[in-house]
């Protein structure tokens, strides 16, 4: 399952269900992250959005396709992109 969000820099942001409770969120070169005292990432926010932060539910970005909600847990950056838990 996908899903394309467009930004306010016209950027084709994809969110991609990679298995039960992740999803590879890409389509962007440039973004800031915000980490939590034990250096775990609790935010992300490309330039131009959207900002995706810890408890954001993705059903937002999926059109409720989910069909309960389904909120990012964790977030984590490796070298596939930025992987975001959900639950």
């Amino acid at each position: 399952m996908k899903a394309t969000y467009i930004n306010r820099m016209g950027d084709d942001i994809q969110f991609e269900l990679i298995s039960e409770d992740e999803i590879k969120m890409s389509g962007f070169d440039y973004y800031r992250t915000g980490f939590n005292e034990d250096k775990t990432i609790n935010f992300i926010d490309p330039s131009g959005g959207p900002y995706i932060c810890i408890g954001t539910d993705m059903n937002r970005y999926f059109d409720g396709k989910f069909g309960c909600e389904t909120k990012i847990t964790s977030i984590q950056q490796n070298e596939n992109g930025i992987i975001l838990k959900v639950s």
